[in-house]
């Protein structure tokens, strides 16, 4: 019996090491930070839906001029990741009345944005088994 139990409990502890989610590390450098007024936010997006909404993982650091950098821990799939300079730190890019930002932003992959948001296509990346680094400019 003692010998069973200890079976049962070596397969099931080996399930559960190999069904184990991979973590890997996300380097966000963002550069051409203009100036310290503020908080630069770095938002990381998992899906189409969620590419301009709701983020799966969020970090904010008081804005530093120049570059900072930002970790996160993710497992293999495809992201987005946008980053703003929330000048007023109001929690939101702030636009002007046709829509346009007002706040420097960058999007990752240097998605670009034409008369309107960037695509989600252009601003998308794959993390598969090891660690990805993104260097983002802010304008």
């Amino acid at each position: 019996m003692k010998k069973l139990f200890l079976t049962l409990a070596i397969i099931a502890g080996s399930y559960g090491l190999s069904n184990a989610q991979t973590t890997n590390k996300l380097v966000v450098k963002v550069t051409n930070i203009q100036s310290n007024k503020g908080n630069i936010a770095v938002a990381v997006c998992n899906s189409k839906e969620t590419f301009l909404g709701k983020a799966i993982a969020n970090k904010s650091k008081k804005a530093k001029t120049g570059e900072m950098t930002f970790e996160f821990e993710v497992s293999n799939g495809d992201y987005t990741v946008r980053v703003m300079h929330d000048e007023d730190k109001d929690g939101k890019l702030n636009t002007n009345f046709m829509g346009i930002p007002t706040e420097p932003y960058g999007i990752s992959m240097d998605g670009k944005s034409r008369f309107g948001p960037p695509s989600y296509e252009d601003a998308l990346f794959t993390i598969a088994d090891k660690g990805v680094k993104l260097t983002i400019k802010i304008e």
